[in-house]
């Protein structure tokens, strides 16, 4: 299995008590399927994962692999401080049969690159299902070299990597090692850049806004498979607009609105983050939604069915 194209970071759909909300949860993987999209990343950042019990953690993989039912590659989370904590949950997730399971480097804590190479290894050794190595230095503090890329890339279990930093030369040089690329992807994580990580090279992308409009990052992979390099960045100017929704009030609580509005969960956005939206942001987030036409034309938020219907 070569990884490729949209994998969508899904959010995690909750009850007012933190609880999963399996409803919700149903509805946003069966709009985002709708949508053309290639796989899923569960526990991802936007999927909330540090802020999540362990339990909700396993239970939102295990729902969506059950819902997904096998139509696209689902990739889990296992994102850790640590080796022994890593293994410990990679042995829970394990278990449920992911298509793969996505390392972050270990936060909080500083790593050489040694550290981190031996990290990698040391799960990928140890997991009975392929590892994607995930590069977000903004939240977890730690990065892979271009080279421990190159070396992680060549042990069997490593399929891939997502590379979240908005960095062009980094890029650049990752794709100058000798990867084995018949089977070793490389996924771009940086929103504001996903249409020129596809024309160096990269196999897929995978953001947080590709929630709310699945359909659109579709349609940027496919232009850029089509060759048609200008169509992707006209795609994804109108991506970099939508952007906006996030950055007006903190991401989550942005995302939560357009997926309320758009009838499929109420609530995405876990303590201490979920504060009311003032109404002021409210309407700009909104106006930016109906001028984008993600939502036809400012109305009520429509009824969402109980997560227990």
């Amino acid at each position: 299995m070569k990884l490729s194209g949209v994998i969508v970071p899904h959010v995690t759909p909750l009850t007012a008590e933190e609880r999963l909300d399996h409803a919700g949860l149903g509805r946003l993987i069966e709009f985002l399927l709708r949508s053309g999209v290639h796989g899923l990343f569960v526990n991802g950042s936007m999927g909330g994962f540090a802020l999540l019990t362990d339990a909700v953690q396993l239970e939102v993989t295990e729902a969506s692999i059950a819902l997904v039912r096998r139509r696209v590659p689902v990739l889990a989370g296992v994102a850790e401080t640590g080796t022994a904590r890593a293994r410990a949950k990679l042995r829970q997730v394990a278990r449920l049969k992911p298509n793969a399971v996505v390392a972050l480097c270990p936060y909080y804590y500083l790593c050489r690159q040694d550290e981190l190479e031996r990290f990698f290894l040391t799960i990928a050794d140890a997991s009975p299902c392929p590892i994607v190595l995930y590069d977000n230095p903004k939240l977890a503090k730690n990065t892979l070299a271009p080279e421990t890329i190159a070396r992680l890339a060549v042990h069997p279990n490593i399929i891939g990597a997502k590379i979240s930093a908005p960095d062009a030369a980094k890029w650049a040089e990752v794709l100058r090692k000798d990867l084995p690329r018949d089977r070793f992807a490389l996924i771009c994580g940086a929103e504001h850049m996903m249409s020129t990580g596809l024309r160096l090279g990269f196999d897929g992308v995978t953001g947080g806004l590709h929630n709310l409009v699945p359909g659109t990052a579709a349609a940027m992979i496919e232009a850029a498979r089509a060759g048609d390099f200008d169509e992707a960045d006209r795609l994804q100017l109108t991506l970099n607009r939508l952007l906006r929704v996030f950055e007006i009030d903190g991401g989550w609580r942005g995302a939560e609105l357009a997926l309320s509005s758009l009838g499929i969960c109420r609530k995405i956005t876990a303590s201490p983050h979920d504060l009311p939206m003032p109404e002021e942001k409210r309407a700009e987030i909104l106006q930016i939604l109906v001028r984008e036409g993600v939502l036809p034309t400012f109305q009520p938020e429509p009824s969402i069915p109980s997560h227990d219907a």
